[in-house]
Order: C-alpha cells, then sequence, then structure tokens
C-alpha cells in the first residue's frame, strides 16, 4: 500500500513507510469516494484504500485494508474460505490453502522469523502487532481522545 501525496502528511497514516505491507481482504470495496473526500492511499489491486471523508461537521478516516487482523486471525479465515480461494484461483487444494495458513500461524508465533516473514512476500510491519495497529493508535490520538475531552 502506499500513500497519496495528502496522504504522506495525513494523521491516520504518521508512521507509516513510504509503501506498506496490510492484510487486505475483500468481499466488496469502495470503488468511488464521494464529495469532501480526500484519498490517502492505495495499490494497485485497490484504488482506495484509505480515505478522509468530511460531511456535515464530521470527520471520517476509514481503512479498507484490515491493519486489525493478526496473522493467526487470516489463517482461521483462509482455513474456512478454502472452497472460496480455490474456485477464485488463488490455491489449487486445499493442501495448497492449509500451507499458507500455516505460514500465518508460524508468522504470528514468531514475528521475526525472517523465514517466513521472507515465504509471505510481508515485512515486519505486517508481523508485528504495533506496527500493523498504527492507524488505530493514530486514529485513537487525533480523533476519539480529542473528542473525549470535550
Amino acid at each position: 500500500i502506499t500513500p497519496t501525496e495528502a496522504g504522506r502528511d495525513h494523521p491516520l497514516l504518521a508512521g507509516r513507510a513510504a509503501s506498506w505491507d496490510a492484510p487486505a481482504i475483500h468481499g466488496d470495496e469502495v470503488e468511488t469516494l464521494p464529495e469532501n473526500a480526500t484519498l490517502l492511499a492505495g495499490n494497485r489491486v485497490t484504488a482506495i484504500q484509505a480515505a478522509e471523508i468530511r460531511h456535515a461537521g464530521g470527520v471520517f478516516w476509514g481503512v479498507q485494508y484490515h491493519p486489525e487482523l493478526a496473522p493467526g486471525e487470516i489463517a482461521v479465515a483462509l482455513r474456512r474460505q478454502s472452497a472460496d480461494l480455490i474456485d477464485a484461483g488463488l490455491a489449487q487444494t486445499d493442501d495448497d490453502v492449509e500451507a499458507m495458513a500455516a505460514k500465518l500461524d508460524a508468522l504470528h508465533d514468531e514475528p521475526d522469523r525472517r523465514s517466513v516473514l521472507w515465504a509471505l512476500g510481508v515485512d515486519h510491519e505486517f508481523a508485528h502487532e504495533a506496527s500493523r495497529r498504527i492507524e488505530l493508535t493514530n486514529f485513537l490520538d487525533h480523533l476519539a481522545e480529542p473528542r473525549h475531552e470535550r
């Protein structure tokens, strides 16, 4: 995922690298932003990965990727959706899905295991909770807490 020019300086993405890996699993996706929206990040699969929307005095920050999902949770989802993944051509067999899920479980248990990071093609930002969930922390620091103090 890569920030747009507006996203590079946006507080939602503060602390993010010039590009980063994140779980991005969608059945549906936002393809068009409404008026008063700012595109903050995207990638070649999903053009809108993060956005800010302002409406009627309110501010919404949203992402389509899943910073909240740990590798082990993704492994559970893959196993549950094995038939769909095979039908979509993302895996050939249940064993293929299980092999991927096993790698995610291993990363969940050992986030610094270089061989698994390499095999999955992800970086430490994907593996470590604090890095993976930075948008959630930024949201709480910039939007939720200031409103709570009022």
